[in-house]
């Protein structure tokens, strides 16, 4: 074998230890949490879902003095006033769902955190429904253990996800978004009638509503002497805007 030869080999035996040194599988191997398990670690659990129960002390007593959507938190002028909510397309905090760990810090400057509202429409099968409830649990019961202040987004599916409402506090505030779901009649009476079911079981010692604030849907609120306080959306905002221009020029604005 000539010498040449042997050179060679020794040169690629020794850049095959490099790449296998390179590729070695870490001592614990890297699992990525699909299920959010490490968020919900220590809560107390609903039966038979298993939903992690947001704590009373997580949710401040004081409304925030604004509110804003997560797609729109250009618009926050002073964070520490100021409410961040999720109440917009579910793609716009797709990157919270999937790492909410790495959101802790950027969230904290705000007042508080309304929960995270991936939708569970109610013509989704029902474990999606389930799953999605599951998501805005998680994810909110998380940011209470890190000293966030949180406050519930009470956001159900079809009527067979009442029961998530066991996983909420009771005599706190609580968040609902109407922005857009109310249009339709036949989806302003389950509105109505969950709001009614959702005063019964956790009476709230207020309701923050992003979005239109009806004396029909709430009527069940009102009954029962419970504040509601109202921000107005992005949308309401710049519907607002539109028809005021159009007031004082006589023209749409551009």
């Amino acid at each position: 074998m000539s010498y040449f030869f042997i050179e060679v080999l020794e040169i690629s035996e020794r850049i095959n230890e490099e790449e296998k040194s390179m590729i070695r599988k870490p001592k614990k191997p890297y699992i990525r949490d699909v299920f959010l398990a490490e968020l919900i670690k220590g809560a107390r659990r609903t039966v038979p879902d298993g939903y992690p129960i947001i704590e009373k002390w997580m949710v401040p007593d004081v409304p925030p003095e604004e509110l804003f959507q997560w797609d729109r938190r250009m618009d926050v002028v002073d964070p520490e006033k100021a409410g961040m909510s999720f109440y917009c397309n579910d793609s716009g905090f797709i990157p919270i769902l999937n790492n909410p760990k790495g959101y802790v810090e950027k969230l904290r400057k705000y007042y508080c955190i309304v929960g995270i509202d991936p939708s569970p429409y109610d013509n989704m099968p029902l474990v999606v429904q389930k799953s999605q409830i599951f998501n805005n649990l998680a994810i909110t019961y998380y940011y209470g253990t890190r000293g966030l202040k949180i406050i519930p987004n009470v956001r159900l599916g079809n009527n067979e996800t009442i029961g998530a409402l066991s996983a909420f506090p009771k005599n706190t505030l609580i968040a609902v978004g109407t922005n857009g779901f109310t249009h339709k009649i036949t989806n302003r009476e389950t509105f109505k009638n969950q709001i009614s079911i959702v005063v019964e079981v956790l009476n709230p010692s207020g309701i923050i509503v992003y979005g239109p604030a009806s004396d029909y849907i709430f009527s069940a609120a009102i009954e029962n002497n419970i504040p509601i306080y109202q921000y107005d959306s992005y949308t309401m905002k710049e519907n607002a805007k539109d028809r005021a221009c159009k007031e004082v020029t006589g023209h749409e604005r551009v």
